[in-house]
């Protein structure tokens, strides 16, 4: 009853709710008298509908819901029919609340929560007081991520620091957590040799970039002409470090071996 009770009081009094996606569905939707595609959360015992047109979404289609999936969003309860006890609501609407009262109290520095409802690639996106911010991957961590898919999930929680707050929104989840460049010379040295990963490829330069073994970082790593052929994505490869970077946060190597390739080492 208490779930019904909120729901109610989200309807009459535009109080913000917060569930998470956990479907899709086409639902016929009486205000418009058509089917409308709907994001689903089911809050306690009552059935949420969020029509896509409500969902706040750059692009009104399913696959944008898919990747939504899991997340937690805000919401406030358009409609409500307590015989069904389904209940339409507007993440959109609770965005716009939460931006005019929350983001003018925020400022350059402060230190805030914030949930992932989107990951890419090269980066995720966050729900900040009710705008979605891109956070690209070098504002992630210190290190190279080759997929933030591998290490990020929607419904995940951010502690990140605001870096800009006025036109443009920035934020750094990197800024709360140690720079393992600081201590990297307690790991690895300059014409020291070690183990890693191959994890990719450079766009603009030839090469590999290894994840080594014994360290968070990540060495942007040539291949000598001696070799064949390129390492594959996740050998197994032995490097020489050549040159570590601690400002520009880069480390620099040449490929010596690959274990159980088809390449000679030299």
């Amino acid at each position: 009853m208490e779930g019904r009770s909120e729901i109610l009081r989200s309807k009459e009094e535009k109080r913000i709710l917060t569930g998470k996606i956990i479907g899709i569905e086409d639902e016929y939707y009486k205000a418009k008298k058509e089917v409308i595609t709907c994001a689903i959360i089911w809050y306690e015992e009552t059935k949420v509908l969020i029509p896509i047109s409500l969902l706040n979404v750059r692009v009104q289609n399913k696959r944008i819901i898919r990747g939504m999936i899991g997340a937690e969003v805000d919401f406030i309860v358009l409609e409500y029919d307590e015989q069904s006890n389904i209940a339409i609501a507007s993440r959109k609407l609770a965005m716009e609340i939460r931006q005019e009262i929350e983001i003018p109290k925020l400022k350059v520095n402060d230190v805030v929560r914030v949930r992932i409802v989107t990951v890419a690639r090269k980066y995720v996106v966050v729900d900040f007081y009710g705008r979605e911010i891109q956070i690209f991957a070098n504002n992630l961590k210190h290190t190279f991520i080759v997929n933030c898919k591998d290490k990020y999930r929607v419904g995940d929680y951010l502690i990140v620091r605001i870096k800009k707050i006025d036109k443009q929104i920035e934020l750094s989840a990197k800024d709360m957590t140690e720079n393992p460049y600081k201590n990297i010379r307690k790991y690895i040295t300059e014409y020291g040799e070690y183990i890693g990963v191959v994890v990719g490829y450079p766009q603009k330069r030839s090469g590999i970039i290894v994840q080594l073994d014994n360290s968070e970082v990540t060495c942007l790593t040539r291949v000598s002409a001696n070799f064949n052929n390129v390492p594959h994505l996740y050998d197994k490869v032995l490097i020489k470090i050549t040159e570590i970077n601690t400002d520009k946060k880069l480390v620099y190597g040449v490929l010596k071996r690959v274990f159980g390739g088809s390449s000679n080492g030299y």
